[in-house]
């Protein structure tokens, strides 16, 4: 494998350091990456889909019915509303 000599020297360094080979050093380093992408890719796959919104009229009204971001504060989110259309009437 044709690595550039940085990565190639840092390699040798930890493997060293831990006492094994380059080549056991990179296997274990490409394990670890497929095992930690694999618990995100099941992670994902079994969670529900946040950001999938429900969309639908009541009563003449537009309604999206989707959870909100952990940090979402109603009240900046009306005070940027309000300065938009103060803006919009401005121009």
């Amino acid at each position: 494998m044709n690595l550039p000599p940085q990565l190639q020297e840092k390699i040798e360094k930890w493997a060293n350091s831990q006492g094994i080979s380059t080549e056991q050093f990179i296997l274990q380093a490409i394990t670890e990456k497929i095992a930690t992408l694999s618990q995100q890719k099941l992670a994902e796959d079994t969670q529900p889909n946040l950001n999938q919104a429900n969309l639908y009229r009541k009563d003449g009204i537009l309604v999206v019915d989707a959870e909100l971001p952990a940090n979402f504060d109603i009240n900046t989110f009306i005070d940027e509303l309000r300065e938009e259309r103060i803006q919009e009437q401005i121009v």
